[in-house]
């Protein structure tokens, strides 16, 4: 079935998605690492933490889509490279720049970790520390790309059936094995397996299938496992915020959220990878340089959101944007001066 036009309200919801993130890290979780030094600091943002979610059943909808437009499993694995380590590596170095030049050790990194972290594959090695801590997603990120390589290279990336469900019985044979043995070996399989958010790809890779192919009941059918899984293996409360996630996606696919395609919130969802990337521990930076000043008050909070938005269209507009468009450029001449190469890794 041919390609549909891409939904601008998903990515609006990207932007919503990190915002989401930004004021969790911003309440909630700063006051549980550092403490705010205003008593009882807002804490009606927990549910941010979830965003996190809504990005991986974002990114299950999104990289499958372009799984379905690529030439191979080396064409995709270029242009994922190309359109996230121009913004990544900037964001890196920014990062580990401010953080060093702060009074906030716990969040320094040494010079070599830096350097690895450059890599995006810090996490794929023991005793690395992140420059950000928002970080770890990438990991997870990454994995899901390599599965999808991996289908592709072996040329079954459109099956997408027999794909979730063999990835499904997979990542519940790793959960059940944790469970029932709780070793450390098996905690380390689940983690690197990233068992504990397949789902959340697996539902975003459903919402694609109906987008392109309709309401099938064995989409719904796998979308309604997902569910049961996390009640499983997660949690009620985790399971609760997939449900509303499930319910946005189909608000979507149907056309009752047009109001997401609203210039505002597409922008937001445009500068939302660098924003995510910057976000996190230049803002703690922030909060804590204002707080040493006596500016405790929560309205103080618009200082580093307002800096953040700033960086990400910064970063988007003379970096991200420039950076992928000679790359693209680069790779697109290459690969047209030798089509053979393209056709030999297909």
């Amino acid at each position: 079935m041919s390609q549909k036009k891409r939904f601008t309200e998903i990515d609006a919801l990207r932007g919503l998605a990190a915002i989401a993130v930004i004021l969790f890290h911003y309440t909630t979780y700063y006051d549980d690492r550092f403490g705010h030094l205003k008593d009882g600091y807002i804490d009606f943002f927990w549910f941010g933490e979830y965003g996190v979610q809504l990005f991986f059943i974002i990114s299950g909808f999104v990289i499958y889509m372009s799984v379905m437009k690529v030439r191979s499993a080396s064409d995709f694995a270029i242009k994922r490279s190309i359109r996230l380590y121009p913004a990544y590596m900037f964001a890196v170095a920014l990062t580990f720049v401010v953080v060093s030049a702060s009074a906030m050790d716990d969040l320094k990194v040494g010079f070599k970790e830096a350097l690895i972290n450059m890599t995006m594959l810090q996490d794929f090695f023991t005793g690395i520390g992140r420059v950000d801590g928002v970080y770890w997603t990438l990991r997870v990120e990454l994995t899901f790309y390599v599965l999808m390589g991996i289908l592709l290279m072996f040329g079954k990336a459109k099956h997408i059936m027999s794909v979730v469900l063999s990835w499904f019985a997979a990542s519940v044979l790793i959960q059940v094995l944790h469970r029932t043995m709780d070793t450390e070996l098996t905690a380390i399989i689940r983690e690197y397996s990233i068992a504990s958010f397949s789902h959340m790809f697996i539902i975003g890779m459903m919402f694609y299938a109906i987008w392109q192919h309709g309401h099938r009941l064995r989409y719904h059918a796998v979308i309604a496992m997902a569910l049961v899984y996390d009640i499983i293996f997660m949690s009620i409360e985790n399971a609760a915020f997939t449900l509303l996630f499930i319910g946005v996606f189909h608000l979507i696919l149907a056309g009752h959220l047009k109001f997401l395609s609203a210039k505002v919130l597409v922008f937001f969802g445009t500068i939302s990878y660098p924003v995510y990337l910057v976000h996190q521990n230049i803002g703690y930076v922030m909060i804590n340089r204002m707080e040493s000043f006596g500016l405790i008050h929560e309205i103080y909070m618009l200082v580093p959101i307002g800096i953040s938005m700033l960086m990400a269209y910064g970063i988007y507009r003379f970096v991200e944007q420039p950076g992928q468009n000679a790359l693209y450029k680069l790779y697109k001449e290459k690969r047209d001066a030798y089509p053979e190469d393209a056709m030999l890794k297909r």
